[in-house]
Order: C-alpha cells, then structure tokens, then sequence
C-alpha cells in the first residue's frame, strides 16, 4: 500500500471515530434531533404551547414522575395535565440550559405560578424526558425539583420547612446570620483536609483529536466521581473543583473552594455512609448531566432520595466551576418523626389535586 493510501486509510479512519467523540459538535443536530429538542422544550415552556397539542407525542405507555406522583399511561397521563395546568393557570416555565444525547432530553429550568388559586411559588428544577428510538414518542419523563418551594408558601407547612432548612444549614454550612447553636467541642472540629498523596493535578488537554477523545472520556469519568462523591473519597476529588466554584442545592449555596472544603467536612461528618448511585447520564461540550439515587442517614436518620444534578467544566479541562444538585428535600424530612406529618399532609393534598390515580381522603372542598 503506497504512502498516500495509509495516510487517506488513516484520515477515514478518524473521521468515523469523531461522531463517536461528539456527535452534536461533529456534526449537528439532525432534522430528528432537532425536532426532539423542539418537542421536549415544549413539554416543559407549556406556557408557549397549547398543551393537549402535545398529546400525540407521548406513548400510550407513557410513564410521568415527580417527588411525589407517579402517572402510568396516556390516558392518566392526559388527565393529570389537565388538572396540574388547571390548578396552576399561570405557570410559567424558563429553560436555562439543556441537552439531548442519543434521545434523552434534559432541561434545567425555573417555574413560577400559583398551586390551586392560593399558594404561590417559585422552584428550580430540571428534566428527563426520554424519546423511544429513532421517533419523537415520549415513553418517560420525570421531574426533579424539591416540593419544598411550593410548601413554604402554603399555610400549615411554612414553618415545617423553614425549620428543617434551618437546621440543614447550621449542620452543614453555619454562616453567622443563621444564629446557629455553637456545636459540641467534640464534634465542632473538622477533619484534616489535605489532599491524598495520590492525587494529581487534572490533566491539561490539547486541541487535537486525541486530546478531543480523551478530553470526553476524563469528563464522564471525574462527572461520574463528582456526584457519587462520598465520605471516603471527597478529599481525593479536591482538585477537580475550580477555585470560583460554585455549588447550589434546594438549600444550600457554596460560593468559591474555600467555602466547599468545610462544607463537605461537615456534610460527610453528619453523613459519613451516604452513597449516591449515578443512573442515566449525558455529556454534551463542557455539560454533564447525571440522574442518581442517593441513601444513608443525616445524623442518624435514615433517608434515601432521587436526584439529578447538572456540572459545568471549564473549557478544555476536567475541572468543574458549577454544580447544582436538584432533589427534594421533602424525602428527607419525612423520615423526621415531628416533620412526617406536615409532608404525609401535603403530600396528599397535592395528589388530591392533580393525581387521577389517588383515592382522595379529603372532603370535596
């Protein structure tokens, strides 16, 4: 084989690897791919669409999930929209950022409106809605958000909910405006802090093909580790956290490395067996999306919730400069013996008012 035929072997040969590499970068959206952004934005902006229009594209065995309804099949399907946008007629849903990858949307997103006439509210939340094949049918979707922004609003559940976000910040994060009790002597030191000896820096990438793959395959890896994180491990995974930092969840804000490093000395302190399982994830340019199931126990009570979690790189680097964890909080309070009885409450109230599937206890109102 003559020289220019091992070099035009070699370039075909790489050109078939770059949509292995990125596909929505190598090449572009397709017509379908574009199409299956355009149905999932829909789905979630209802307020752009008219919603029964949407209808055609969910699979008759469509699946629907939130913190606390679980919806099986088109024709529940239909009825719970039906009452979720009758009880929150003004809803209004903002997408922030969003990917699609092998027909997974997903979407982070803020909602604004009022939940049956009387409670108005505002979450932050995000999205996966999977398509069936190479089709624009939608055969499952789940919301991730915490009910919590919509219980502190809601008369009887406020201070239910205030206290426990109390409490979760002086357990974790005790900035001084929150007046948290001085903690034990015992228990107020935190865990030496330095980096294990194997640990290096985040590899530097180059722009060539090479680097290019390798770059991808070290996101998924450190985007992985970065959400499993756990007690044994986070001191290790330090320096893919950018010094600008920032992370956010239902109640917690980190602002910067020097906040992060005792936040989580003191998260794993109060949650030394707490184990978070990654279960779908997406990589798009410097954008990692996971979904996950977390579980163990804060101080001493057990929790287990479902979660999903959005993690920005830096460009061409392993290292992450924001992260917001979406989960509800709610899941953790109900295993609180005094706070199980305000989410049981509202919990069915919700059902009662959007679940068709739910045999309500409540008095017609």
């Amino acid at each position: 084989m003559g020289k220019r035929a091992i070099i035009a072997t070699l370039f075909a040969c790489t050109i078939m690897l770059f949509p292995v590499v990125d596909d929505a970068e190598a090449r572009g959206p397709s017509r379908l791919q574009e199409e299956q952004l355009e149905i999932g934005r829909a789905m979630l902006e209802v307020q752009n669409v008219e919603w029964t229009t949407l209808l055609r594209y969910y699979a008759k065995d469509i699946e629907y999930h939130d913190s606390i309804v679980d919806v099986y099949g088109i024709d529940d399907l239909t009825e719970f929209l039906a009452r979720l946008y009758g009880s929150s007629p003004d809803l209004v849903t903002t997408i922030e950022d969003e990917t699609l990858v092998g027909g997974v949307y997903s979407a982070s997103w803020t909602m604004v409106g009022t939940f049956n006439g009387v409670v108005p509210y505002e979450a932050k939340g995000m999205s996966i809605i999977k398509f069936r094949g190479m089709s624009k049918k939608v055969y499952y979707w789940r919301d991730y958000y915490s009910e919590g922004d919509i219980m502190v609003n809601a008369p009887g559940f406020g201070e239910a909910v205030e206290g426990f976000r109390w409490y979760y910040r002086c357990a974790v994060n005790p900035t001084p405006e929150l007046g948290c009790p001085s903690a034990p002597a015992t228990t107020g030191v935190l865990p030496e802090t330095t980096s294990m000896p194997d640990v290096s820096a985040p590899h530097k990438y180059g722009r060539n093909m090479r680097s290019h793959i390798r770059l991808r395959r070290d996101r998924l890896e450190v985007g992985r580790a970065l959400v499993e994180i756990n007690a044994a491990n986070w001191q290790s995974l330090l320096p893919y956290y950018a010094d600008d930092y920032q992370y956010y969840d239902p109640i917690v804000y980190i602002d910067g490395f020097d906040e992060l490093v005792p936040f989580f000395a003191r998260l794993f302190a109060s949650s030394p067996d707490l184990i978070t399982t990654v279960e779908d994830e997406m990589l798009v340019g410097d954008v990692y999306t996971a979904t996950w199931t977390m579980a163990g126990k804060f101080d001493g009570v057990p929790y287990e919730a479902k979660g999903m979690s959005i993690l920005k790189f830096e460009p061409w680097s392993t290292q992450a400069y924001y992260s917001r964890d979406y989960y509800s909080e709610a899941d953790i309070m109900a295993t609180i013996p005094p706070l199980f009885p305000a989410v049981e409450q509202f919990r069915i109230f919700y059902k009662c008012v959007v679940d068709p599937a739910f045999v309500c206890p409540l008095p017609p109102p």
